[in-house]
């Protein structure tokens, strides 16, 4: 009997339209996406950055069937450099305006994602294309090349 009980509850789920989500935790973060979809995201706090266009960008020239996921609970003016973007290069977007969607500093603005797994290990922006220290670091040798070459100088 309980068989009969659970096959009807089902029914009436499907129904009514209220079958259980899986995993509504894990979708709610990742704006409606499960985090195994997900190339890249870019989290509010972040979403001004040059950078994190640029990163979005080079997700395009990968993966250009992909789509963008963006939390429409921020502001427009957050958002409509990436919707332009998405625009300029052809890439399907959608907005999630749902109230369970956070907007604090540390929650998703944009996800870029695939419609089935993909697994990508680092899907943050920062850790998947970290800035290049380089640049600093090449200074600072230099800096001590030269007073090293000064150094030995004197005593040839």
């Amino acid at each position: 009997m309980s068989s009969n009980d659970n096959v009807q509850g089902r029914l009436d789920q499907s129904v009514s339209g209220t079958s259980p989500k899986i995993n509504p935790d894990e979708q709610r973060k990742y704006l409606g996406t499960f985090r195994e979809r997900v190339s890249l995201g870019i989290k509010v706090k972040d979403l001004s950055d040059k950078y994190a266009i640029k990163c979005l960008v080079n997700e395009f020239q990968k993966n250009s069937d992909y789509q963008i996921i963006l939390n429409g609970n921020i502001g427009h003016d957050l958002l409509s450099p990436f919707i332009k973007l998405a625009s300029q290069n052809n890439i399907k977007f959608t907005v999630k305006n749902d109230s369970f969607y956070k907007d604090g500093a540390d929650d998703y603005g944009v996800i870029y994602a695939n419609k089935s797994a993909i697994n990508i290990d680092k899907i943050d922006y920062k850790e998947k294309y970290p800035k290049k220290q380089a640049n600093v670091n090449s200074k600072e040798t230099k800096d001590k090349k030269g007073f090293l070459s000064k150094l030995l100088n004197i005593f040839k």
